[in-house]
């Protein structure tokens, strides 16, 4: 800040010894006045500052030679400053979103690992500070890779995005829900003991269950664990969450003895003249469903679009 002051010294001593055709030197200070200021108010007085002294040691000394006319002596230097000042802020606009962005996971619009790992750090020492706990949880989807070689990536991704909104709207408004990547999510709950956190995970189980809902045999697992008790920093944390995660899938895989067959999920498994004449609700088509939504082969629904994951989930029929 301390440039442009100098700057508008040695602009005035200019004109003062070459005269008032240096007068013109005054423009590139109020760029620099408006480009480097953060304050509006402050750059604004900067750069007429620069214009003053410009023109003082001509008005002073007639001999210098005449000024410019008044009209472009101020709007010269000052449509300067402003469109310096104007190209200035777009760009740190656009730094806060990019910003924004490199925080947010893209599909799920959650953040992502590296603002998950900022938050955590951080309730990591506000609890200890205040001798806190909060809960951390772990969760992913079983079998999910079924999902993607059934229906192809555009409806596991459609099925990923349910999820993160059921989570977060399972939570409380301070707790920090994210995807870490693939099927895997976490909730950061802060100010969260191991009661709270069990209540918490009854909550989040039926929401799972909700955004799959349709297909029978993919479950979620979910792992917690609690600050300080579990680990003191947090790779210690995150790495006990994991563990009972894991052992929670490890346990519904004994429960369950399979994973998501052929013929797990519920298909739409009839004819398209036989649909009956009401409409689908994913497609609103009514009797041509499955034509649209499942490829049209007569008794072998093809579900090979989100659309078709849509319609197998509703149980359209």
């Amino acid at each position: 800040m301390a440039a442009v002051p100098l700057a508008t010294l040695g602009v005035a001593a200019a004109v003062a010894v070459a005269g008032a055709e240096a007068y013109w030197l005054c423009v590139p200070v109020a760029v620099l006045a408006g480009a480097v200021i953060r304050a509006r108010g402050a750059a604004t007085l900067l750069a007429t500052f620069a214009v003053v002294a410009a023109a003082t040691p001509a008005l002073l000394d007639p001999g210098l030679g005449s000024l410019p006319p008044a009209i472009l002596a101020v709007a010269v230097p000052g449509l300067s400053a402003a469109i310096a000042r104007l190209v200035r802020e777009r760009l740190e606009a656009g730094q806060e979103s990019l910003q924004a962005l490199a925080r947010l996971d893209p599909l799920t619009g959650l953040c992502n690992r590296r603002a998950l790992d900022d938050r955590l750090a951080y309730e990591v020492a506000r609890h200890r500070r205040h001798g806190r706990r909060f809960a951390l949880m772990m969760l992913d989807l079983n079998d999910f890779k079924a999902i993607n070689e059934r229906f192809g990536h555009s409806g596991g991704d459609e099925l990923l995005r349910d999820v993160g909104l059921a989570l977060r709207a399972a939570v409380r408004e301070q707790d920090t829900v994210a995807r870490l990547g693939g099927d895997e999510f976490c909730v950061l709950a802060p100010e969260t003991d191991r009661e709270e956190a069990m209540h918490l995970e009854e909550r989040l189980r039926p929401a799972i269950r909700r955004a799959t809902g349709g297909f029978e045999d993919l479950s979620g697992s979910v792992g917690y664990a609690i600050f300080p008790e579990d680990g003191a920093n947090a790779p210690a944390i995150m790495a006990a969450a994991d563990v009972a995660q894991a052992k929670d899938k490890r346990r519904a895989r004994d429960e369950s003895g399979r994973g998501l067959r052929p013929g797990g999920a519920k298909l739409l498994r009839v004819a398209v003249g036989t649909i009956p004449p009401r409409r689908c609700r994913p497609c609103g088509r009514g009797r041509r469903c499955a034509a649209w939504c499942f490829g049209g082969v007569a008794g072998r629904p093809r579900p090979s679009s989100v659309t078709g994951v849509r319609a197998e989930r509703s149980g359209c029929s």
